[in-house]
């Protein structure tokens, strides 16, 4: 004689869920969207804290400059570029930044160079100074890391939670 279980039923919870699955698959716009607002959430805290997504600080103000600032911090002065991080999704794709005209500036850096004017003109510290360029060094806020992957993965771990329990 043999010893046995019989389990009777059927599998249609299972195949639903592997079909919500499946439709998050193919249709990861709410996924996408949730992830968008994590990811401008996490750009934010790097900005607060002044660093890279690597976690290196950004670089200094010149110490002139800062004299003048409000002290919210680099990126934050008025607070455009921080308070205008945005994410949309386009098909498949997560994208998330700013639309800002100096937003890539921040990001990569650049050199400021004269155009027609003899020279650039500006104030700092009480002073006013002339340049043929003024050069804007890079202070990388958007990128990837470590823990916004962590963070990726605990979204996604939520989306498919929800596909299980219907």
């Amino acid at each position: 004689m043999m010893a046995v279980i019989k389990i009777e039923g059927t599998t249609n919870r299972i195949s639903e869920a592997l079909s919500r699955l499946e439709l998050l698959g193919k249709q990861p716009q709410e996924f996408l969207a949730a992830l968008g607002l994590e990811m401008v959430d996490r750009t934010r805290e790097r900005i607060e804290q002044g660093v890279t997504p690597e976690g290196t600080p950004f670089a200094p103000l010149n110490p002139l400059y800062a004299q003048s600032k409000r002290g919210l911090g680099i990126l934050r002065e008025r607070g455009y570029l921080f308070n205008r991080l945005v994410s949309r999704q386009e098909g498949n794709t997560l994208i998330w930044g700013s639309n800002e005209i100096y937003a890539a500036v921040h990001q990569f850096g650049a050199v400021i160079k004269k155009k027609e004017a003899p020279a650039l003109v500006f104030r700092m510290g009480g002073h006013v100074f002339k340049r043929d360029y003024v050069t804007i060094p890079a202070r990388p806020y958007l990128g990837f890391n470590a823990e916004d992957r962590e963070a990726l993965t605990s979204t996604l771990e939520v989306f498919f939670k929800q596909c299980l329990r219907g």
